[in-house]
């Protein structure tokens, strides 16, 4: 009897312990177990070693679905294809649906505005995951020959395979080069140098040049012996000197001639609003007459510029003319001078002798 009750409670700790781990199960996986995915396929016109079931799919490094199934069209539709077929299960919360949008439909708006899927590798392990990003237009193989039975996202070469086509495309190019030829032409183009070379008279070359610089040498020294000559530091400073009168002359003419020229436009001025007025005021009997007002305004404007002109071109000429005034004004003031102290001179070509005095204070 005592055996058989160490048996109905081993029994019932046996029940126990296994109705705890089923209900621990389900507490903590019934999340699992009841999470709604959504399949989605996809195919590779790449190998995709490295790419296991249960692998990850992410979306720019998060985590949104795994990977359920690896095989190919021929196996799945019966169709012929090169590609490789990769069934992967996404989480719903991972894309945005609208109000009461099904989740299945946002996946394929995300799709329809560049979603595609490529093959990404952890570090150097080989171990390969599926990545998922907005890459509008460059999504592959176009048409397929089947009917996908699960939401279709388009793939992408992958960056290993990018850098491989890329590679390969390099070596072909380089097996396309007539390396053989180019030896050959380099050759001939070395020996034809050389013979080139040989036929110069290097000897007389050095010759010429030598004496083209010796001769460059003594130039050089001419020219600075010139340069440092009396003379010439004599020409420069005369030159600064005639500037600094010519600057100072054009200086003191400024004025006068602004004023000549602004008397000139206000004149001008004054002339076609007379030309207006008698436009206004006549009838067109006077046409005649104002298109001769108008000559005048253009020939009164030449006058204008060639006077500035004139100015600025004979500024010699008037420095000279300045200095002639100069000498007649000093002129001018030693007749004053002598004409204050004899004003006689005036009527008379000299001055009167002076008399002499006689004796009884008579002259």
């Amino acid at each position: 009897m005592t055996q058989n009750a160490n048996y109905f409670k081993l029994g019932l700790f046996v029940i126990l312990a296994f109705c705890l781990g089923v209900g621990f199960l389900l507490m903590f996986g019934a999340g699992e177990f009841l999470k709604k995915e959504i399949l989605a396929e996809t195919c590779f016109d790449e190998s995709v070693q490295g790419l296991d079931v249960g692998s990850e799919v992410k979306y720019k490094g998060v985590r949104i679905g795994t990977v359920k199934s690896i095989t190919t069209p021929v196996k799945v539709y019966q169709v012929p294809s090169r590609c490789v077929l990769v069934v992967f299960a996404l989480d719903p919360e991972a894309f945005t649906a609208t109000g009461d949008q099904d989740p299945a439909d946002a996946i394929q708006a995300a799709v329809d505005q560049g979603l595609t899927v490529y093959l990404s590798f952890k570090g150097i392990t080989g171990a390969a995951f599926l990545e998922t990003d907005y890459r509008p237009g460059v999504a592959e193989p176009g048409d397929l020959a089947w009917t996908p039975d699960n939401l279709y996202i388009p793939s992408r070469k992958s960056s290993i395979k990018r850098l491989s086509d890329a590679v390969n495309m390099i070596l072909e190019n380089l097996t396309d080069i007539n390396l053989i030829g180019m030896t050959h032409n380099l050759e001939e183009l070395l020996d034809t140098l050389n013979r080139k070379t040989a036929e110069f008279d290097l000897a007389g070359i050095s010759a010429q040049t030598s004496a083209m610089m010796a001769e460059i040498q003594n130039t050089g020294r001419i020219l600075s012996d010139t340069i440092d000559s009396p003379q010439v530091h004599q020409m420069i400073q005369d030159a600064g000197g005639s500037f600094s009168r010519i600057q100072t002359l054009v200086t003191d003419i400024q004025d006068p001639v602004t004023r000549t020229l602004e008397d000139l436009g206000h004149a001008a001025a004054s002339a076609r609003n007379l030309t207006r007025d008698l436009e206004d005021r006549t009838d067109t009997r006077l046409t005649a007459l104002a298109q001769q007002v108008d000559g005048l305004m253009e020939s009164l404007n030449t006058t204008i510029a060639m006077l500035e002109n004139l100015v600025w071109l004979n500024s010699d000429t008037i420095n000279r003319t300045l200095s002639n005034f100069e000498h007649t004004s000093e002129n001018l003031k030693q007749m004053s001078l002598e004409i204050r102290r004899y004003p006689a001179r005036l009527l008379l070509e000299r001055p009167p002798k002076r008399q002499e005095e006689q004796p009884g204070g008579e002259r």
